[in-house]
């Protein structure tokens, strides 16, 4: 027995050795793909395989015979960005399967987890973590739970967790749920869950699906909220369906506690660059109505119009497309509202009339008629260019407001329609062999009506002009060719018609007058059009030295100093009888002009240098000076002299020949930073004072906020050649205030002097967190407070 005790020994300590100076390629060998490679300090440096994990620790224990092998001491497997760092590690050889247990810290796929226990298969990258926590980078998303598995797929499943996109142990909010997933976009679903701010619980949810790492995915949106005295208690809940990379859609859950629920689909598809469109309607059973003027809204009782009706939708859509081919293309118009009211009513919200409004700008270029228009205007057109001719084809709409719901009979609508319309016209150009140019357009209408004219009309203007330039001046003189002719279908008169005109005086045209059959106007108008400019540049500083040390070293070196005088003439006979024409829009009545219009432009135009680096050919950066221009002043007088006014002699009694116009002033100041001011006033030489005003100033400062003030003036007028029934006098103030990088305050402030009266007072405050963004905001107009809240629950 004592004899046995020396070879026992000796055994032992050889095999420790063995263990010890085991070489790399049996302690990760592996028939799979991934294999795993010990890192030993000493040992030459070999550059692993790209599908072998990389392996090292403090002390480790197996052999090459052995199922597994265990590491003990700042454990970490490594494969390309993939990391997994634990005290203890126990790896199966065979299987590629590595346990793992304290203080885990892992790197997996762009996600981050630690848990106290996990269990990985290094061949298809799925486990599970035992008492864990996940951190999705994007888009920054905890998970904490009991138990996280990840699934093949990249997507992790978890069992109860608490769900967040704060940091800190304490978050501003969290989701509490019994169970959930993650899938490989980032989309986190949670199943009976409870929402809690600061841990408490403040709502529970049967089910909940936040926002992954796409910008489209189906879910609902955050809900919109705000209380008013029109519409009372008002949520908003819309779901947003992903219908494919080119579609989507959007359904509005709008309940108002006092008007009702209102439904609403907004789809929008965009199916190659040439082709967008945005389709938006919303219906809803009013509790509301208003059987005559006078129920309604004190600040709508000025139309004379009634609202007796409790059906109340709004459609519109813009639309661009192509037919056939990209170069013909479809451009959809689409505006119907079941009455006058209607966008009043509800114009705030995702849905309402501001909104719409905006998103069709942005969207498309294109504006809607004003809120309060009675009549909305639907339009489809087809054209086609080329370099030198086009064509286009219309169809007209218009939805007169006044001839619905009992308001006025259909069959009394005098509004024109337009089915169809076709035009062909030729660009400006030269005339071979001359230096004349010319142009051509002509245009072919058919106007039907429920009551009154309808027919045919064909537009025919011809325009050629010839430019003449010397060293000082440009004249272009024009001559022009304008026909018209009528071929009537419906020949109805309904007495008196009122239009409109050029000066914004309404006028009473006799339908009555019109005659029947084929009728035509012909006239010539000419004129020309003469300017010159005048410059000089002034030396402001010296050219910027290209130097690597002085990147980004920016100054004004010129500024150059233009003047730009301008005279214009226009000549426009007067045509008698233009009574006996039909009357469909304004190019049926052609008032003469005989009219010279002066100006002069002043132009401050600065050139700015700036040092900027670039990569050199020997790798090192080379620096040189880019120069860019800017317009930041420009400063015009205007004035216009009409020689018909000049020798008038209708109504000397009632009004006094006034053949000079207000002198228009205008500035704009745009220096690129901390100011814009844009500032527009006309003066009356007969008045000796101020007849219009128009003033917009910004100043703002990145970090801090900005100020606006606005300013339009319009004073009472009555004239020969113009007429404003009343007086405008407006002031505009908004300002915003960033009070930390959380906080910013925003103000507007709208006050009529002439009626001396607020239009609006509002008061908003955002308040963006790392995990969410709030906003309030209360706003008080004549008649109606409003009281909105809105919030993100994820800020990225």
């Amino acid at each position: 027995m004592k004899r046995k005790l020396p070879q026992i020994g000796l055994i032992g300590g050889l095999l420790a050795a063995l263990i010890l100076c085991l070489p790399l390629s049996l302690l990760g060998k592996n028939p799979l793909l991934n294999r795993v490679r010990r890192y030993v300090p000493d040992a030459p440096v070999q550059t692993p395989e790209q599908d072998e994990w990389t392996f090292s620790a403090d002390r480790v224990v197996g052999s090459h015979t052995s199922e597994y092998v265990e590491a003990f001491g700042n454990c970490t497997l490594s494969l390309g960005d993939n990391q997994l760092r634990a005290d203890f590690a126990r790896y199966y050889q065979t299987t590629g399967w590595v346990f793992l247990r304290g203080d885990i810290r892992a790197h997996w796929g762009g996600d981050f987890l630690q848990a106290e226990e996990a269990e990985f298969d290094l061949n298809n990258m799925t486990g599970w973590l035992k008492r864990g926590r996940l951190f999705m980078a994007k888009p920054h998303v905890y998970v904490e739970a009991e138990r996280v598995e990840r699934t093949p797929g990249d997507t992790y499943k978890f069992t109860n967790a608490k769900v967040t996109a704060c940091d800190g142990e304490k978050p501003a909010w969290s989701v509490t749920t019994e169970e959930g997933d993650v899938e490989l976009d980032g989309r986190v679903r949670l199943y009976r869950s409870a929402f809690r701010i600061k841990d408490v619980p403040v709502f529970y949810w049967p089910y909940m699906s936040l926002p992954g790492r796409k910008s489209r995915q189906s879910g609902f949106l955050m809900p919109y909220m705000s209380s008013s005295k029109k519409l009372g208690f008002q949520m908003d809940i819309p779901y947003y369906w992903v219908i494919s990379d080119e579609a989507d859609m959007t359904a509005y859950q709008n309940y108002m506690s006092k008007r009702g629920y209102m439904q609403g689909l907004e789809f929008r598809h965009a199916n190659d660059s040439a082709t967008k469109g945005l389709w938006m309607v919303d219906a809803l059973k009013d509790s509301r109505r208003a059987v005559t003027e006078a129920d309604e809204w004190k600040d709508y009782q000025d139309d004379g119009l009634a609202r007796p009706n409790r059906s109340r939708w709004w459609v519109r859509s813009k639309y661009n497309g192509w037919l056939g081919s990209p170069d013909l293309q479809v451009k959809l118009d689409l505006d119907l509202v079941s009455d006058q009211n209607y966008m009043r009513d509800f114009k705030d919200g995702p849905t309402g009339f501001e909104a719409t409004r905006d998103e069709f700008l942005d969207t498309f270029g294109r504006d809607i008629r004003n809120i309060d228009d009675d009549i909305r205007v639907s339009v489809a057109t087809l054209n086609r260019s080329w370099d030198r001719f086009g064509v286009a084809a219309k169809a007209q709409y218009s939805e007169n407001l006044r001839y619905m719901n009992g308001n006025g009979k259909a069959s009394d609508n005098p509004t024109p329609q337009i089915l169809p319309e076709l035009e062909a016209f030729a660009f400006q150009q030269n005339i071979p062999g001359t230096p004349v140019e010319a142009s051509l357009e002509t245009k072919y209408d058919y106007f039907w009506r429920s009551k009154g004219h309808s027919g045919h009309r064909f537009r025919a203007t011809p325009e050629v002009k010839l430019p003449l330039s010397t060293k000082f001046f440009t004249v272009i003189p024009s001559l022009g060719l304008d026909h018209t002719s009528y071929s009537l279908t419906t020949h109805e008169g309904y007495g008196n018609q009122t239009i409109v005109d050029s000066g914004g005086r309404n006028e009473e045209l006799d339908s009555n007058a019109t005659k029947s059959g084929f009728q035509s106007r012909t006239l010539v108008t000419t004129g020309f059009n003469a300017f010159s400019e005048m410059t000089r540049v002034f030396p402001l500083a010296e050219t910027v030295t290209p130097e690597p040390n002085l990147a980004g070293t920016s100054r004004w070196t010129r500024l150059k100093h233009s003047i730009v005088p301008r005279v214009e003439y226009k000549y426009t006979p007067t045509i008698t009888g233009q009574d006996e024409l039909p009357y469909f829009d304004r190019y049926d009545r052609i008032s003469g002009v005989n009219k010279v219009t002066y100006s002069l432009t002043n132009v401050l135009d600065r050139r700015r240098e700036t040092v900027v680096l670039s990569p050199g050919s020997g790798g090192d950066p080379e620096a040189s000076v880019a120069s860019d221009y800017l317009d930041f002043l420009i400063f015009r007088l205007e004035q216009s002299y009409d020689h018909n006014e000049a020798t008038r002699n209708d109504q000397r009694d009632l009004y006094e020949r006034r053949p000079f116009s207000d002198v228009m002033a205008e500035i704009v100041v745009k220096p690129e930073t901390y100011i814009d001011l844009i500032s527009r006033s006309w003066f009356s030489p007969y008045k000796a004072s101020l007849t219009q005003n128009e003033n917009s100033i910004r100043l703002y400062k990145d970090g801090l906020g900005e100020i606006s003030i606005g300013y339009d003036f319009l004073v009472k007028i009555d004239e020969y050649k113009r007429y404003r029934d009343k007086t405008m006098s407006i002031l505009d103030l908004g300002a915003k205030w960033q009070l930390s990088e959380d906080f910013v305050l925003g103000a507007k402030y709208r006050h009529d002097f002439n009626d001396q009266k607020d239009l609006e007072r509002t008061l908003r405050l955002n308040w963006a967190g790392e995990c969410y963004t709030l906003h309030f905001q209360f706003t008080q107009k004549p008649n109606d407070n409003r009281f909105e809240v809105g919030f993100d629950l994820f800020n990225f």
